[in-house]
């Protein structure tokens, strides 16, 4: 059998492939636990981790999103904020899965992911299945842009293809049309570039898609575990920072846990141990099953 580099997997390349993996893994978890602790003291990892900030509120909007869909309700759009901060819109659905699933979808996709990458046989796969989920929520539910990003980029496909079709002697027009397909890619920018949700989905997805297209296994690997495991440790991290938030648990911020809590009758408090130990056990079950525990498997 083949693995997709076509390496065949025989009793000795599977070994190696496992320890290769955990390796990554490792590696990837002391980069992000490395960066997590120095993040709120150094301006300069605050920033490098800017990008990552933007993808998890991405994450975590489309998981209310997506949850109100698999309750009945409708995804309508979702937002985010230079800032860092997200607003997701929907309606129907149950709206008590619908608010938990803003914190708990952040650590469910980490935990996935992490699994995925790890358990999977085509790494490629994985990060173009991911490059998909970024790319189709920003084009379906960051609002009215994504028609236009998606009506810009074909007139840019058309105008250059159509410069291609033309003989030699026609350079000139040529050039004109190329020059056209460019400004119209650059004008589709300019006029979707306040829309943070629709850029960093559309962002993240062509990175996982060079990733899935340019990079070696270990390389891949790598990425898709950094990646799974910062959503999960910011994930964590989130919650921990509205528990130590005093404004929030009195209730002067507006936030997911305050939400469910007054739809409950039950303490903000209850319900931030109660995602912390779902988004604890998602991410160690995810750790176990898709990294510790195959590489206890004796051969």
């Amino acid at each position: 059998m083949m693995d997709d580099y076509g390496i065949p997997q025989t009793f000795e390349t599977e070994a190696r492939l496992r320890r290769q993996i955990l390796f990554s893994a490792l590696g990837a978890f002391a980069l992000v636990f490395v960066l997590w602790q120095l993040a709120p003291n150094n301006e300069t990892v605050s920033s490098l981790l800017y990008p990552f900030r933007l993808v998890v509120t991405f994450v975590h909007e489309a998981g209310h999103g997506i949850a109100a869909l698999l309750t009945g309700g409708r995804f309508i759009e979702f937002r985010v904020f230079p800032n860092g901060a997200g607003l997701a819109t929907t309606a129907g659905g149950n709206r008590l899965i619908i608010t938990q699933m803003g914190y708990l979808g952040a650590a469910f996709f980490g935990a996935i992911l992490l699994f995925a990458a790890n358990r999977v046989r085509s790494a490629r796969l994985v990060a173009v299945l991911a490059g998909l989920f970024f790319i189709g929520c920003a084009l379906l539910f960051t609002g009215g842009e994504g028609s236009l990003l998606i009506g810009g980029v074909g007139l840019t496909i058309a105008l250059w293809s159509a410069g291609g079709t033309l003989r030699q002697s026609e350079n000139q027009l040529q050039l004109i049309l190329r020059g056209a397909a460019i400004g119209a890619l650059v004008l589709t920018f300019v006029m979707v570039r306040n829309n943070v949700a629709l850029l960093t989905g559309i962002i993240s997805g062509t990175a996982l898609f060079a990733l899935a297209a340019l990079g070696s296994r270990p390389v891949v690997l790598f990425a898709l575990n950094a990646l799974a495991l910062i959503v999960g440790f910011n994930a964590l991290s989130d919650i921990l920072a509205l528990w130590n938030n005093q404004s929030a648990m009195l209730g002067n911020v507006p936030n997911d846990a305050l939400a469910v809590a007054q739809m409950t009758n039950l303490p903000v408090n209850f319900w931030l141990i109660v995602w912390l130990i779902i988004a604890l056990s998602v991410i160690g079950a995810a750790i176990w099953f898709g990294i510790i525990r195959p590489t206890r498997r004796k051969y």
